[in-house]
């Protein structure tokens, strides 16, 4: 037996070691090109469209700079500070260059020509300052830079460094002892972890002491060789220096050995080269990926592969960036990159959690319907794609699509939607339409003409074992000799979807209501599965896995997995469903793909589900994910031979590999971000107010009486995808239970609370709708009105006793006087009935004629 030597095996190891680093390299690259970015604008609330500085605070909040205010987002609503005439602690200007938070939460604002602003949160109040040079030359309060470092704010500006006492609020000039001339224009500052300060100038790059206070040039030995002004600067998670320099590009430099690692340029007929001569920012994803941006343009540099690419703007890709000048870069610390552009706004993407890739290729027709109907990719690695408009080749190792013409046709009024796509062992492409079946053969660049004319599209092809195309369409089945350009056979099987070639080279078609058993010879069904036994209406796909298992796909009846028997006689299979009981998002099947892991990945109407077959685990993606929630078409879906997988859908294509789906490890806070009483908003600080201080900044709640209705608003620090993120809220003391809600209902309203101590709790979920384990809290205290009061309640105790007492007196007193009374009645009646008796004891013993006594008496 052959043996191969070790040094053989070795070159095979590395071979395919380079093979795999630049298949990962190609895909990554695609998914980052393909990303969609969520957009901020004046229509969001932006107070102007230049995003100059970005920032997220310690509470959550995301500040943006602007040269027209300063804007603060909660991932919903925006707050405009701008400059007010009439008071005095307002913004200083409305041109802000550069943000920085100090570690009490204050924010710096950096201005253009007003100096540096100090923001309290607490009080919602600006504290100016304002640097001059000598002569009143105001250079120095165009602030370019801002750095917090060791106690201290440093200050670059238009013309020199200084340095502000956060003890002292003290603001002085800071020397660079190697600039013997006048001061420099300060570009950016950079502190390390050790303390060292490097700063960025129009003279280049220095070393900063500032405990002595003592400057030097830095990397000189690097920096000789690019002379000139130094324009940002970087430190990556590798501690790799990023130095963009004027005009020269941008340099990476190794700052454990000072060694320049590479140098990055801008090169005219690079697409994938840096956008511009000179950079601008820089910020790095969670991936570890370094983004860089210019006036030109943004640049990503792949970590992993050292690859540099480029990331299309709107000019390019309708889903890409709304400008090309990119002013800032900033990576929250939940990895969400934001892009401050020119004249576009504010942009923000979560490379992590970009699980699928979009594209249209329809754009490369210039045609506004995305709809992408067929996919197909030969054996020689080009993609194929079936529009509305025509068919569009994306050539192997491109990224770009291009049309494919078609030999008959001369006008583009003409194009026909291609809804079948196949490609044949041999390489050849075969597209079914409205006009009929036609072939690209390998090495052509147009489509043939027509070789089976049809009034109805072709939608499922298939190539049989001998060679033979079994073509399905509404009305039929056929069976087409492309050696003869002729039809062979006809089976009367309507809405053929699914077709699925057996190792015994039997085929399996799935229509209307049934699937059938085909013997590609003689083109005779031997056998038949029908729907209406087995509880299915339309077959939709059918795909075979790598172990063999058959799964059909319906219109309907969700998906399941055909069991056939030894003698494959359909009728006798076994079927197992699984269907939105089962937890799929849509019953309706688009196309099944298989990853290299095994699991099954399902287009549906409105989602892309992903299945274990060995567990029966569903796990469904939709628009939060990137998926579309327009839906997928009937077989439109296929997978290449590096793994990615494709599906065509109703506004584009949708593409991923399973690598890409990361979880969400974020555990996101929730902000508090406002309070109503009675529906009135409540400011803080105003007299009677309950707020000493913002919402977002308070832990306890002091309601004073007279309030009926109490509404609490929230928000998260969580930006991946804020109008997909649900809310759970309770008031202990109240009800224990958890109430939900959606990002459109932030609020918790509650009425006539009974005066004591609350705690209200808000929780909320990360983009896989994870709930945070640690719900934001803060607690409320309703206090009593007067009356509500415990000294209130022993008065009116003490009032009530009193009362009673002197009731009680009152109607003993009254009962005593009756009864005297009753007792002198009493005493008199007795007096009168005796009396009375007397008389009548005279009259009974004296007649009263004579006065003489009678016999009685005697």
């Amino acid at each position: 037996m052959y043996r191969p030597r070790p040094s053989f095996r070795l070159f095979s190891t590395i071979f395919l070691c380079l093979l795999l680093s630049g298949v990962q390299a190609n895909h990554e690259a695609l998914r980052y090109k393909s990303m969609s970015f969520f957009g901020l604008s004046i229509k969001q609330g932006l107070s102007q469209v230049t995003g100059n500085a970005i920032l997220q605070d310690h509470v959550g909040y995301v500040w943006i700079g602007t040269q027209d205010g300063l804007n603060r987002y909660d991932g919903h609503d925006v707050q405009i500070f701008r400059h007010d005439r009439e008071n005095p602690r307002s913004l200083g200007r409305d041109f802000i260059n550069v943000l920085a938070e100090d570690p009490d939460g204050h924010l710096w604002i950096g201005t253009r020509g007003n100096g540096l602003d100090e923001f309290d949160p607490l009080s919602g109040k600006f504290h100016h300052y304002l640097q001059t040079r000598k002569g009143g030359d105001k250079s120095a309060a165009d602030i370019r830079a801002l750095e917090i470092v060791k106690g201290k704010v440093l200050i670059g500006t238009l013309q020199g460094l200084f340095s502000l006492d956060l003890n002292t609020r003290q603001i002085h000039p800071v020397h660079l002892a190697d600039i013997p001339s006048a001061p420099p224009t300060i570009h950016g500052l950079l502190s390390f972890p050790d303390g060292r300060i490097l700063v960025a100038s129009s003279s280049g790059l220095h070393h900063l002491n500032l405990e002595t206070g003592s400057s030097r040039p830095a990397l000189p030995h690097i920096l000789q060789n690019y002379p000139g002004s130094v324009e940002a600067l970087f430190l990556d998670s590798r501690q790799r220096l990023w130095i963009a320099t004027h005009d020269q590009g941008v340099l990476l430099v190794d700052t454990r050995t000072g060694s320049l690692v590479r140098q990055f340029r801008h090169r005219e007929n690079d697409p994938e080269s840096l956008a511009a001569l000179t950079a601008g920012s820089f910020a790095e994803d969670s991936q570890k990926n370094i983004w860089i941006g210019s006036e030109g343009g943004l640049n990503v540099y792949l970590s992993h592969s050292g690859t540099l690419i480029r990331i299309a703007d709107s000019r390019l890709r309708p889903e890409g960036l709304s400008d090309h000048t990119i002013r800032s870069l900033y990576t929250d610390p939940n990895g969400t990159l934001w892009l401050g552009t020119h004249v576009g706004g504010v942009h923000h993407v979560t490379p992590h959690l970009v699980r699928f890739g979009k594209e249209s290729p329809s754009r490369y027709l210039n045609s506004p319907d995305k709809r992408t109907l067929g996919v197909a990719i030969a054996p020689y690695g080009d993609m194929f794609i079936g529009t509305v408009d025509g068919l569009v080749r994306r050539r192997a190792g491109q990224i770009p699509f291009e049309p494919v013409p078609v030999a008959d046709q001369t006008s583009t009024v003409t194009r026909s939607a291609v809804y079948g796509v196949y490609a044949a062992r041999d390489g050849t492409i075969w597209t079914g339409s409205a006009t009929g079946l036609r072939r690209l053969s390998p090495g052509e660049n147009r489509l043939g003409p027509t070789e089976v004319d049809s009034p109805y599209y072709f939608v499922s092809i298939l190539e049989d074992k001998d060679g033979f195309l079994w073509l399905g369409r509404p009305t039929e089945l056929l069976k087409y000799d492309p050696a003869n350009r002729k039809i062979v056979a006809q089976l009367d099987i309507p809405h053929v979807y699914g077709l699925l070639l057996l190792d015994s080279g039997r085929l399996l078609v799935g229509g209307l209501g049934a699937i059938h058993m085909v013997d590609t010879n003689s083109a005779r069904i031997l056998s038949s599965l029908e729907g209406s036994t087995h509880g299915f209406n339309t077959i939709t796909y059918l795909f075979r896995t790598t172990k063999g298992e058959i799964w059909a796909g319906t219109q309907g009846d969700g998906l399941f997995r055909l069991d056939l028997p030894p003698d494959q006689d359909l009728s006798r299979s076994r079927l197992s469903f699984f269907t939105t009981r089962q937890g799929l998002l849509s019953n309706a099947i688009g196309a099944i793909q298989e990853s290299g892991d095994g699991m099954l990945w399902i287009s549906t109407i409105n989602s892309i589900s992903r299945l274990d077959p060995q567990s029966g685990k569903i796990r469904n993606f939709d628009a939060r994910d990137g998926a579309f929630s327009e839906g997928y078409f009937i077989g439109s879906g296929t997978r290449d031979k590096e793994g990615l997988i494709y599906f065509g859908g109703t506004v584009g294509l949708t593409f991923f590999s399973p690598e890409w789906i990361n979880s969400d490890p974020s555990q996101p806070r929730v902000i508090f971000t406002g309070l109503r009483l009675d529906n009135q908003l409540v400011t803080p600080g105003e007299a009677d107010s309950p707020l000493q201080q913002p919402l977002a900044y308070s832990r306890q709640l002091v309601i004073p009486p007279g309030w009926s209705s109490i509404n609490l608003s929230f928000s998260s620090d969580n930006y991946a995808s804020p109008s997909s993120q649900r809310y759970a809220y309770r008031l202990l003391g109240q009800d224990d239970s958890w109430t939900e809600t959606d990002a459109e209902n932030r609020v918790a309203s509650y009425t006539h609370l009974a005066p004591g101590d609350y705690r209200f709790q808000v929780k909320t979920t990360n983009l896989d709708g994870i709930w945070s384990s640690h719900p934001g809290e803060i607690g409320i205290t309703i206090l009593p009105a007067w009356y509500q009061t415990a000294w209130a309640w022993l008065l009116f105790l003490l009032a009530f006793g009193g009362t009673l007492y002197v009731f009680i007196r009152w109607r003993m007193a009254g009962l005593v006087k009756r009864n005297i009374e009753l007792e002198k009645r009493v005493s008199e009646r007795t007096r009168a009935l005796t009396d009375a008796n007397r008389k009548l004891s005279h009259l009974a013993r004296t007649d009263t004629l004579t006065g003489l006594l009678n016999r009685r008496a005697f």
